[in-house]
C-alpha cells in the first residue's frame, strides 16, 4: 500500500487512476456533444427565420415591381387614350372630301347603347357600355371617304392568367374589320354636351338616348375604367366648329 500510494503521488499530489480519467473525459465529451446539438438547433431555427424573411422580402419586392409596371402601363394607356381620342373627336365633322354642291352634312357625333349598337350597327359591345361614333373624311386606298368611325368595348376572346375574359377598346371604320386599340379597358360611358340657346356654351351633358337633336351636340364627355388597377378617368373634348 505504501508503494502504490507513493507511486501515485507526484510532488505531493495524488494522480487520478486511469478509470477516473476515462470517466471525466466521457462526461466532458457528453457535455460538449449536448452543447453542439443546442447550437445546431439554434442555427437551424435562425436559418429558417432568415429564409422566411428573405422569401417575404422577395415576394414583396416582386409584387411591388409588378404593381409599378401595371401603374406605368396604365399611365401610358391613359396618355394614349387621351391623345388619340381627343384628336379623333376634334377632327370629326371634317367633310372636306364631300361635294359641297350636294349640300350634305352628316351628323358629326353619335352615341349608342348596347341594344342600339346591335340593332342599328350590327355590333356586339359589352353590356352596360356605350359606343361612340364619329364621322370624318378617311383616306382609304388612296381616296378620301366620309365614313363613320366607331369606338366601343368588346370581348377579345382571350383570357388572362386567372382564366377571366379580357375586354378591350376597339375602333372600326365603316364596314372594315375592327381593330384593338387599348387592351384591358372595362368601362366606356358616353355623354354628349348640348349647346344652350345661344349656341356658344354647353348647357349640360346627357346620355346619347336622351339627346333629341344631335345637331346641337358641341362636346363629348367619356368616363372610362382601364387596367388591372381599375384606373378611372374622364375625358372632355369640345367638337371644333367647321
Amino acid at each position: 500500500m505504501v508503494f502504490r500510494e507513493n507511486k501515485n503521488r507526484i510532488n505531493g499530489c495524488f494522480l487520478l487512476s486511469n478509470s477516473s480519467e476515462v470517466d471525466l473525459r466521457k462526461t466532458m465529451r457528453n457535455d460538449q456533444d449536448g452543447f453542439t446539438l443546442l447550437e445546431l438547433l439554434l442555427a437551424l431555427s435562425l436559418g429558417a427565420l432568415l429564409f422566411i424573411g428573405v422569401t417575404h422580402i422577395f415576394i414583396t419586392l416582386s409584387a411591388l415591381a409588378q404593381r409599378q409596371w401595371s401603374l406605368s402601363n396604365t399611365q401610358q394607356q391613359v396618355y394614349f387614350l387621351d391623345t388619340f381620342l381627343r384628336k379623333q373627336i376634334q377632327m370629326s365633322g371634317d367633310d372636306s372630301c364631300l361635294r359641297k354642291t350636294l349640300g350634305l352634312k352628316a351628323i358629326v357625333v353619335r352615341g349608342f347603347d348596347r341594344d342600339d349598337a346591335a340593332d342599328k350597327l350590327g355590333l356586339t359591345i359589352k353590356s352596360g357600355t356605350d359606343l361612340l361614333q364619329l364621322h370624318e373624311c378617311v383616306r382609304i386606298h388612296g381616296h378620301f371617304h366620309y365614313l363613320p368611325i366607331d369606338f366601343f368595348i368588346a370581348n377579345t376572346f382571350r383570357v388572362n392568367k386567372k382564366n377571366k375574359e379580357i375586354d378591350a377598346l376597339f375602333y372600326k371604320i365603316a364596314h372594315h374589320p375592327r381593330e384593338e386599340l387599348i387592351t384591358g379597358m372595362t368601362d366606356f360611358q358616353l355623354f354628349l354636351g348640348v349647346f344652350d340657346h345661344s349656341g356658344q356654351d354647353i348647357r349640360a351633358y346627357y346620355k346619347p338616348s336622351k339627346v333629341i337633336s344631335r345637331k346641337k351636340v358641341g362636346a363629348v364627355r367619356i368616363e372610362y375604367v382601364l387596367g388591372s388597377l381599375h384606373q378611372f378617368g374622364v375625358l372632355y373634348v369640345a367638337i371644333r366648329k367647321k
